[in-house]
């Protein structure tokens, strides 16, 4: 399950920000304010990106809840966007 939400991330990212700007994505599922939801984190190259932070997670978010709706998916994406630092940093490299 966990590949096919990252390859739902993934395609969702790559729409969004642009396929180069796109470096990883993880997900796990939890719960938040008693409803589930997946934790997609993603490793995107700002500088590649077709938009600024900020409108690239508004349009993530609305991308992934129109693909989990069309999966009757109730999980509710939270979002995280990461720098290679940042990324590298999180992962213990």
């Amino acid at each position: 399950m966990n590949a096919a939400l990252e390859k739902l991330g993934r395609d969702a990212a790559e729409q969004v920000a642009g396929q180069e700007a796109v470096g990883a994505v993880e997900v796990t599922s939890g719960e938040e304010f008693e409803r589930p939801v997946y934790y997609f984190t993603f490793l995107i190259d700002q500088d590649r990106a077709r938009h600024r932070p900020g409108l690239l997670l508004a349009r993530l978010v609305q991308r992934l809840r129109d693909d989990l709706d069309a999966r009757n998916d109730a999980h509710y994406p939270v979002i995280q966007l990461l720098s290679r630092a940042d990324w590298d940093h999180r992962k213990g490299d």
